[in-house]
């Protein structure tokens, strides 16, 4: 696995649990912000939508905490959309998480 490859799953594992919380990007990025790390809405926008390659620990770790988990359950554990369980049907898109072909 490649550096970036690991980047693209964490970041869409971020993806997943803000989708699935019903959090905005913005509010995210409002959260981090207010905990101490400043992130802009774009800047997070070119991360999901693949853009930027890679993701830093402090990213992920303010992430994580802005989406009530830790970092060590965000590198360690499974994130699957409790509707599509992480594999819409081929060619369909989950409403909840996103996810999808």
């Amino acid at each position: 696995m490649t550096p970036s490859t690991l980047s693209a799953e964490l970041i869409a594992k971020v993806r997943t649990l803000r989708k699935i919380q019903k959090v905005s990007a913005q509010k995210l990025t409002d959260r981090m912000t207010d905990a101490g790390f400043p992130i802009s809405r774009t800047v997070l926008a070119n991360m999901e939508g693949g853009r930027v390659a890679t993701a830093s620990v402090d990213f992920l770790d303010a992430a994580a905490r802005a989406l009530g988990t830790d970092l060590v359950t965000l590198l360690t554990q499974p994130v699957a959309c409790p509707s599509c369980k992480g594999k819409p049907p081929a060619g369909f898109t989950c409403n909840t998480c996103g996810g999808g072909s």
